[in-house]
């Protein structure tokens, strides 16, 4: 981002500290940082765009294309980091569900183990559905789509 899209400036608030704001141009219009940050995404976002692609991993790993699983694997970890980040009140559980639950998915992923996906997928998805409760959010309760997703060729690269 250029300087000219930055533009300081400082005002004192009710405390008598001077808060640094900037202002960044999207191309539309100026935004604050403070408007920024509201444009980022929730936890309902971020496990919107979560949901689909454990849903093409869970299939990948089924047809055998541990490949495939494996890329939508990293994408959907990359996205639950993103909330511990974005929402650092769920911190602890998520960083701890990404190593306990997530990771042995992943680990089964790599060795191409059949078994050992389902055993550990199984235990991420309760788990996931444990911490929906923990968080005051008993009514989302996730679960496997019946079938695997018709928009994606799950046997694309395979040998």
């Amino acid at each position: 981002m250029s300087t000219d899209n930055i533009n300081s400036a400082a005002s004192t608030d009710n405390a008598g500290v001077p808060p640094h704001t900037h202002v960044v141009s999207n191309g539309k219009r100026d935004l604050t940082l403070d408007e920024l940050a509201r444009q980022q995404p929730g936890m309902d976002r971020l496990m919107a765009e979560v949901g689909p692609r454990v849903h093409r991993m869970y299939y990948a790993a089924r047809a055998g294309n541990w490949r495939l699983a494996a890329y939508y694997a990293k994408s959907a970890a990359k996205q639950l980091a993103l909330s511990v980040e974005s929402r650092p009140k769920y911190d602890p559980q998520m960083t701890a569900y990404l190593r306990e639950d997530f990771a042995p998915v992943t680990a089964a992923i790599k060795a191409g183990d059949a078994a050992r996906f389902e055993t550990a997928y199984e235990q991420m998805v309760r788990r996931a559905n444990e911490l929906h409760v923990e968080f005051g959010k008993a009514f989302l309760v996730w679960k496997t789509p019946a079938q695997p997703p018709d928009d994606l060729d799950l046997t694309a690269g395979m040998p």
